[in-house]
Parts: structure tokens; C-alpha cells; sequence
């Protein structure tokens, strides 16, 4: 006969452990989902319901929707009620028996943290080898522009010398029908390398291979160098260029003094072509002490600003932006008047930055663009201007300013003795040639002009050195008015600088070199200058040698550019 008491134990016992183990799932922090054999929530604990953003009523008697084996983990993705936020949960499966019946435990736990982790932790990855690559391809295409710039650059300047070559008459006689297309093809060879070497430059920046150098320089000397370039150009346009006074009494700017030169000739460039006949450019320096807004610039130090305004064209407001990238253009599409591989802003911007200063523009269609090069001062956040005289409040008898009291006011010095000086230095040459050859010689730091002979040492000095002396004599004569023959002297002097920085690259001189061969001739040059100047002369020894130095510092840049191209 059955026990029927040892049943009812049984039974006790069984409900007593299925609330026991009830009160303890309900107490876990990991949710859990009893499901029986047909798929549906037989029960569902606090931990779970919150996972699902649903009470565990509303759960009880749903189908769970995810296949489930017993042993195995795996992951699911939980769309919860309400606000359609996805949360992930791991489930973990075990059998059990749950109210007497055989059922499945399943054990979520909350990874949506570890999940959103780990995606980001390859979306990273991802972004790392992008980068990776396009670092990659970037240096390649730098290269590939380094290595092509160069290789165009050597018929180039063939197609230069020959074609001046030719026209000097080395060929023989030439008619002027002919002289006017060796003309043409030199103009457009010079064109194209110009554009070749932009790209160079721009394939040296992106590359990280262009240095740019770090110490004082003077604000005057870097703009009086420029438009030393530039008034040829704007005088052929019959443009007048203004400079406004008090440049000589800014501190000094900290940079490359060669690449500040640089961005300055791009600039009023740029200007002389977009400015039509009879405009104005005006270029100005002045120190500031605050941020201005958009600009690049380290804060709470004092800037030198450099200014180039010109009354031209303008620029469309949706394109300012755009004119820093390369290759783009204010003025483009297939109508555009003005020649240019719209690479000179995106250089000059690039350089600006990396001696730790910016470029930037202002513009409006028809009245004309004013560009801004900032560049660090030498000076404190509290500085003010050097002393000296400021410039003079003029105002006519009615209070208004006196145009012509001012434009006097700033007047470039009284020139007169130029000539005498130019005479003195050309019958001094053949001793001048000599001396600045026996320092180059004699100089520990010269070592690549010990072996050479005298005639390679002393090449193209007595050209360079007559060519300054002959414009020293056309500044006397044009009175500060416009002159063809003032332009003629910059372009020779252009020619026998690149000659010159060609013909030092070959023989294996280094910049270093060359700065400290032209520091020599500096010094030999302004001996000469200053003893030749008149006593009775209203110029100044320092305004004589200011005049000459303009000459040898726009000689030393391009030869030492040139340099750079020859060694690429």
C-alpha cells in the first residue's frame, strides 16, 4: 500500500525549492528568462525586464524568438520598448526543471558597453589604415612631383639658355620676326617653370621636406625687397604702388626672411594682375597684440601684419575660401583672363603656418581683396613702436587731411649721388672681384672654393656686381618715377642670380655656403658705397647702402633658390 504521506513530503519539498530558487533568480543582477519546451516566458526576473523595458507580466506567455541550445552562448540584439533603443545582451542556456517540468534558463547579460567598445575599437582600426594609406599615397605623389619638377626642369632651363643664346646673336644674325618668337618661346618657358617649380614647392611642403628658417628680420627690408620684384610689372600696368610709412620702426618679424620675401612677391603679384591700368596697391606693416577672428595665430603674442590691398576685381564671397586650396582659382573656367597654376596662395598659406604665423583675405566684387600675412614679433605682448618720429597729422586750412603735405611727408630720401656712387664701384670692380675671391678662398667655412680655380670662384660676380652699380645709376636718373631700364636691370640681375646659383649647385656648394659668399659681398660692397658717396651729396651713406644692399639681398634669394632646385 502506498505512502501516501512520504507523496505529500515530496511534493512539500519540490514547491519549497521552486520558491527558493525563485527568490533567488529574482535577486540576481544578471536577467533571466525561464522558457519552456514550446518557446514561451514561463518567468522572468526584475534584471530582465528592465532589459527589455517591459514588465514581467506584460513578457510572461511571449515567444523569446530566439533559438536556444542548452550549453551554448550566444549573443541577441533587444529592441526596447518605447524609445527603439537597441541594447545587447550574451545569453548563457542551461536546462532545468521549473514547476516539475523540464524548461530552459536563459542568463542575459547586459554587453551593450563591451559591444559599442569593441566597434569602435575597429571602426579606430579602420580609420588608422585609412589614414595609413592615404599618408602612403600622399608621399608617393609628393614624390613622383619631386622627382618629375626636377626632371622638367632641366630641359627647361636648356630651352632658356639656348633660346638666350640665340638671341644675343651667339647663332648668328637674326631678323626681328625671329627675335620676336625666340621672344615668345623664352617667355613661355620661363611661364612654365615658374609653375613647375610652385609644384615642387607644394610637393615640399605636403612631403614635410621644406624647412623654413626661425630669427629676427626687418619688416622694411622684407617689403622693399618685394616690390623690388614687383615695380617693373605694375609700372608696365601703369599701377601705382603705395607703401605707408612707419615699416622701419615695427620690431623685427621672427621667420624665413626668403620665404616672407616669397609670399610678399606672390602677393603683390597677384594684385598687379588683378588690378587694371591706373589702380593703386598699397602695402603696409603694422604690429598688433590680439588675435584676429578666423586667423591661426598662437594667442597672447604680438604679430607683425603684412598688407597688400589693390583696388582690382574682388573676389565672389563663396570662393575666399577655396582660393587656399591648390590648383583653384578666383577667376577660373575656361574664360578666365589671368595665367597661373593657383598654387601660389595655397604655398604661401602653408609657409605662413609653419613659421608659426597665417595668411588670410578680405574681399568684396568690384572694389578690390586685401590679404593679410601674419607673421610672430619680436617683441613682448606689450610692446609699442621703436621710438621715433610718428608720422605727421597733415590737414589743409580746412582741417581735412593735405594729400600732397602727406604723400611728402612720405617721400623716399633724396637719391641724388647714386650715379657718383655707381661710378665708383665700376672703376673698383676688377679690385672688388678680386678681394671678395681671396675671403671666399681664405674662408674655414668655404671649404667646396679651396680647389677651385679663380675663374670658377669669381663666376658672374663682376656681371652681378656691374649690373647693381648701373641700377644705382637708372634710380638717380628716374627720380622715383617709373622705368624700363630699372626693370631691364631686374631682369638681368634675375638671369645672372639664377646663373650664378646654378653654376655653385654644380660645383657642389651648399646654402650655407652661398649666404655666407654673399654676407662677403655685402660687406666688400657697402666699403666701397659708403666712401664713395659725395660729401657735398644730399644722400645719405646709409640710403646708399640701403639702395645697393635691395640688389644683393633679391641676388642672394634666387640664387639660393635656384641652388635648392639644382640639388633636388
Amino acid at each position: 500500500m502506498p505512502d501516501i504521506h512520504s507523496d505529500d513530503s515530496a511534493s512539500v519539498s519540490h514547491a519549497s525549492s521552486s520558491i527558493v530558487l525563485r527568490a533567488i533568480i529574482e535577486s540576481l543582477a544578471d536577467g533571466i528568462v525561464i522558457v519552456d519546451d514550446g518557446g514561451s516566458v514561463r518567468f522572468v526576473n526584475p534584471a530582465a525586464a528592465r532589459l527589455f523595458n517591459r514588465t514581467p507580466q506584460d513578457l510572461v506567455g511571449t515567444i523569446l524568438g530566439t533559438p536556444l541550445v542548452a550549453g551554448e552562448t550566444t549573443e541577441m540584439e533587444i529592441v526596447q520598448r518605447g524609445g527603439g533603443d537597441i541594447v545587447y545582451a550574451e545569453l548563457r542556456v542551461v536546462t532545468i526543471r521549473w514547476e516539475g517540468k523540464l524548461a530552459q534558463l536563459v542568463s542575459l547579460r547586459d554587453v551593450t558597453d563591451r559591444k559599442y567598445a569593441e566597434e569602435r575599437t575597429r571602426q579606430l582600426s579602420h580609420e588608422r589604415e585609412a589614414r595609413l594609406q592615404a599618408e602612403a599615397a600622399s608621399r608617393t605623389k609628393s614624390d613622383f612631383l619631386a622627382i618629375m619638377s626636377h626632371e622638367l626642369r632641366t630641359p627647361l632651363n636648356a630651352i632658356l639658355g639656348y633660346s638666350e643664346l640665340i638671341e644675343l646673336g651667339m647663332s648668328g644674325d637674326i631678323t626681328s620676326p625671329v627675335r620676336e618668337q625666340i621672344t615668345r618661346i623664352r617667355t613661355s618657358a620661363r611661364h612654365l617653370l615658374s609653375l613647375v617649380n610652385d609644384i615642387l614647392d607644394l610637393a615640399k611642403v605636403e612631403a614635410g621636406r621644406l624647412d623654413v628658417g626661425s630669427a629676427p628680420a626687418s619688416v622694411s627690408e622684407a617689403i622693399t625687397s618685394a616690390l623690388v620684384l614687383i615695380q617693373p610689372q605694375a609700372s608696365a600696368k601703369n599701377l601705382q604702388i603705395v607703401v605707408k610709412p612707419g615699416a622701419d620702426r615695427l620690431p623685427p618679424y621672427i621667420g624665413d626672411a626668403e620665404r616672407a620675401r616669397q609670399i610678399l612677391v606672390n602677393l603683390l603679384a597677384n594684385a598687379v594682375k588683378c588690378t587694371e591700368p591706373g589702380g593703386t596697391i598699397t602695402i603696409e606693416g603694422e604690429l598688433i597684440t590680439s588675435v584676429p577672428s578666423g586667423a591661426h595665430l598662437v594667442a597672447r603674442r604680438a604679430h607683425i601684419c603684412f598688407s597688400v590691398s589693390d583696388t582690382g576685381i574682388g573676389i565672389p564671397s563663396e570662393k575666399l575660401a577655396a582660393i587656399f586650396q591648390p590648383f583653384v582659382q578666383a577667376d577660373s573656367g575656361p574664360k578666365r583672363t589671368q595665367e597661373g597654376s593657383g598654387l601660389g596662395l595655397t604655398i604661401g598659406q602653408r609657409l605662413a603656418r609653419a613659421m608659426g604665423g597665417d595668411l588670410a583675405v578680405e574681399s568684396e566684387v568690384g572694389k578690390g581683396s586685401t590679404f593679410r600675412l601674419w607673421l610672430p614679433a619680436d617683441a613682448p605682448i606689450g610692446v609699442h613702436v621703436a621710438d621715433g618720429p610718428a608720422p605727421a597729422d597733415v590737414s589743409d586750412a580746412n582741417g581735412h587731411p593735405d594729400d600732397e603735405a602727406t604723400a611728402s611727408a612720405a617721400r623716399p630720401p633724396d637719391m641724388r649721388g647714386l650715379a657718383a656712387v655707381a661710378d665708383a664701384v665700376l672703376a673698383d670692380l676688377p679690385r672688388l672681384v678680386a678681394t671678395i675671391v681671396a675671403r671666399i678662398r681664405s674662408d674655414s667655412a668655404m671649404r667646396a672654393a679651396s680647389g677651385l680655380r679663380t675663374s670658377q670662384v669669381a663666376d658672374h660676380l663682376s656681371i652681378l656686381l656691374a649690373n647693381i652699380a648701373n641700377a644705382l645709376k637708372v634710380i638717380e636718373d628716374a627720380v622715383g618715377e617709373p622705368s624700363p631700364l630699372l626693370a631691364d636691370a631686374v631682369e638681368i640681375q634675375r638671369l645672372v642670380s639664377e646663373r650664378h646659383g646654378a653654376q655653385r649647385g654644380r660645383l657642389g656648394w651648399t646654402e650655407a655656403c652661398m649666404r655666407r659668399e654673399f654676407m662677403i659681398i655685402r660687406e666688400e660692397l657697402e666699403q666701397v658705397v659708403r666712401r664713395a658717396v659725395p660729401p657735398d651729396a644730399p644722400l645719405a651713406p646709409a640710403d646708399a647702402v640701403t639702395a645697393a644692399n635691395r640688389f644683393v639681398d633679391q641676388a642672394e634669394y634666387i640664387s639660393v633658390r635656384k641652388l635648392e632646385n639644382e640639388r633636388v
